[in-house]
């Protein structure tokens, strides 16, 4: 009787330690293609630079509405883009029919940045002030 309890607790011990052995996990299929990811394309660190701004064809459009005749607009855009500055020069210019302010202005450290806004929209809009009677 004890060779048959030994055996039994033997058989017994099999089945418990393979109801507990974890079977390896199937992957779930797709029902959904995923997209192919885009290949990363190389760029020089001159690519990434912005260059919104450093001239007619990348001016940036001061709004028609404006306040200020757009003068808050530019300072606060370019503010944005380099901090404090101060206005070295600026001019006010026509290239195929469209009207650009050109700003240049000195950082603290020295840096000196031109800027040009195409004003087209906000000149075209603004009327001098009506003298008061």
């Amino acid at each position: 009787m004890t060779r048959n309890r030994v055996t039994l607790l033997g058989l017994s011990g099999l089945v418990v330690a393979a109801a507990c052995a974890t079977a390896p996990q199937r992957q779930p299929t797709a029902t959904v293609a995923q997209a192919a990811t885009p290949a990363a394309v190389e760029r020089s660190a001159a690519e990434l630079i912005d260059h919104e701004g450093d001239s007619v064809e990348t001016a940036d459009s001061v709004p028609a509405d404006a306040p200020g005749e757009g003068v808050k607009f530019e300072n606060d855009w370019i503010y944005d883009r380099v901090g404090r500055f101060r206005r070295l020069s600026h001019g006010t210019g026509m290239l195929n029919g469209r009207r650009y302010d050109v700003i240049e202005v000195e950082t603290p450290n020295g840096d000196r940045h031109k800027f040009y806004f195409d004003i087209t929209e906000n000149w075209n809009r603004w009327k001098p002030p009506q003298p008061q009677q």
